[in-house]
């Protein structure tokens, strides 16, 4: 019961990384928004909904709702955080984790696609921030994750794709939102798989490029276990930073909490 009394906003939460942390958040004693588009499979190569996602979370006996959200639009993100707040009077923790990776290189890519990438991988997680800023500054405080990728690390070792080149964009505005939230105890971290996990949009993404699926990739169950540790972050403990799901269990363990303890050990985990 880690988050236990606490109210997290999951976006892309209807399937992949964003529903195995939102269940965690859930068994973990957190009140749980599942927030994303989809509110009916159209794709089964993308299966999973918002409300199949709060059914596995009432089943586990955790509470939840169901919030259809454009990340992409600043109007759905405010409306988000109106309605968890109309429903659970707080919001203690976002999850930035709605993605989208479109298929074609700098050169040859769509502009609309583009346009698409940038407005819901680096617009999505600023209208949001902004939309719970106001409402964690009220209440003394939060915690914001941002969902990055090891796309980010290629980007910064010279292989720069388009989806990396935007995750380290989100990296540095998350450094930037640690400093301006330290004052009202709002701590921002980006969290990163250390490598490639086995969900359906990773599934359709490679496929969509035409690049061969690894026969074995672990699950999503050790990065659902670091956003829970990371959630538990604050300003004067661990803020600011990028850190891999591996680092983050190896750094404060399995059922851990992020406490002023470890300070000295952040060092050991980069970011």
């Amino acid at each position: 019961m880690r988050l236990a009394g606490k109210v997290a906003i999951v976006t892309g939460a209807s399937r992949g990384l964003g529903e195995s942390v939102a269940r965690a958040y859930a068994r973990e004693g957190a009140k749980v928004v599942v927030a994303a588009r989809t509110e009916e499979v159209k794709d089964p190569r993308l299966p999973g909904t918002i409300h199949e996602t709060v059914g596995r979370i009432r089943a586990e006996g955790g509470e939840a709702l169901a919030v259809r959200c454009n990340v992409a639009d600043a109007d759905d993100c405010r409306a988000l955080v109106e309605q968890t707040l109309a429903a659970f009077g707080r919001v203690d923790i976002l999850v930035n984790n709605a993605a989208v990776q479109p298929p074609g290189g700098f050169s040859d890519m769509l502009a609309r696609h583009w346009d698409l990438e940038v407005k819901v991988n680096l617009n999505g997680p600023l209208y949001l921030t902004q939309a719970v800023w106001e409402p964690m500054k009220r209440q003394g405080g939060g915690a914001i994750l941002n969902i990055s990728s090891g796309a980010a690390d290629a980007a910064r070792d010279g292989r720069a794709g388009h989806y990396g080149v935007l995750k380290v964009a989100l990296e540095l505005m998350t450094a930037g939102l640690a400093a301006e939230g330290k004052p009202f105890g709002i701590a921002v971290n980006a969290l990163k798989p250390k490598g490639a996990v086995d969900t359906p949009g990773l599934r359709f993404a490679w496929a969509a490029r035409g690049a061969a699926i690894p026969a074995m990739m672990p699950g999503p169950d050790d990065f659902a276990e670091a956003a829970v540790i990371v959630a538990t972050a604050q300003p004067a403990t661990f803020s600011g930073h990028d850190i891999t799901d591996e680092d983050a269990i190896a750094v404060w363990g399995r059922g851990g909490v992020i406490g002023p303890v470890e300070r000295q050990e952040r060092s050991a985990v980069g970011g």
